[in-house]
């Protein structure tokens, strides 16, 4: 992982957690979003808050064609995994979409 995202990680895990689990302490599904987040933060130049179920390429105007690029491999480079083309231009393009979608392939990774 690249520096830059460790760092957006490090402070993510403690700051975003739930009233109910100790700072720094995570399920491995929150692992996987705060992960996402901190490479959005770091390939959009976006705040963390600014990210949530509706963030997607329509409203974010720094996601450009490029910048999605930059998403995609990032993504595939932190989690280990592969998108299919159809992947890539269908399911990428929103916040939500994009934790479904990694989420399903981390999972099928590890079965």
């Amino acid at each position: 992982m690249g520096l830059k995202i460790k760092s957006i990680l490090s402070k993510i895990i403690k700051t975003d957690h739930r009233d109910d689990e100790a700072p720094g302490i995570v399920d491995q599904s929150t692992s996987v979003e705060q992960k996402i987040k901190a490479i959005m933060v770091s390939v959009f130049k976006i705040g963390i808050r600014e990210i949530n179920e509706e963030t997607s390429s329509d409203n974010v105007p720094q996601w450009t064609s490029l910048e999605h690029v930059d998403f995609v491999l990032n993504l595939q480079k932190e989690f280990e995994i592969e998108f299919t083309d159809s992947q890539i231009v269908e399911e990428l393009l929103s916040y939500g979409t994009v934790v479904q979608t990694v989420t399903a392939a981390v999972k099928g990774k590890n079965n």
